[in-house]
């Protein structure tokens, strides 16, 4: 019988390394995945309390210049009017604006907030979210320091935005 001298091929020592090393990568891109999962929805929930930050911010600068525009009408209505009772925090949303005079409810124990059917945060209807909003004010004379704070998880800190409104006008 002819020896098998130059034949052309793997061995088997050779196809069991190179499956050894493709089902570590394989291992290695399987055990990564839960983890970017897990950081995709921690980078979600923070971009929905930064916007529900800058939302909390809109609406007390919407009230502000309301009262300006109030004191084209009546001069002596104050620039900060609904806004000097949230030293201890109050909660707001889109919903408390409709009404003539909005008053900032106030922050008790911090109420989730909901989201409706249309997709809009608020705190009268809807399905309970893990978003709680604290809006703060300290009324100087000229000045007002407005902090909103979004909580969400104890696992993450709360968002927190802070800004200063001046009576300019």
């Amino acid at each position: 019988m002819k020896l098998m001298g130059n034949r052309q091929g793997f061995t088997l020592i050779e196809i069991m390394a190179a499956i050894s090393v493709m089902a570590i990568g394989v291992l290695g891109v399987f055990a990564l995945s839960p983890t970017i999962i897990r950081g995709g929805a921690a980078n979600s929930d923070r971009f929905t309390a930064s916007q529900l930050a800058l939302e909390g911010l809109e609406i007390v600068k919407n009230i502000r210049d309301s009262n300006w525009l109030e004191q084209n009408i009546n001069p002596a209505n104050p620039w900060n009017e609904g806004l000097t009772n949230c030293a201890a925090g109050c909660e707001a949303d889109y919903a408390t604006m409709q009404a003539f005079d909005p008053v900032l409810a106030s922050y008790g124990s911090g109420r989730y907030l909901k989201m409706n059917t249309q997709g809009f945060f608020n705190y009268a209807s809807g399905t309970d979210t893990k978003f709680k909003r604290k809006i703060t004010i300290i009324n100087g004379a000229d000045v007002m320091d407005v902090s909103v704070v979004v909580e969400w998880s104890p696992k993450y800190p709360a968002l927190v935005l802070q800004e200063k409104l001046y009576d300019w006008r």
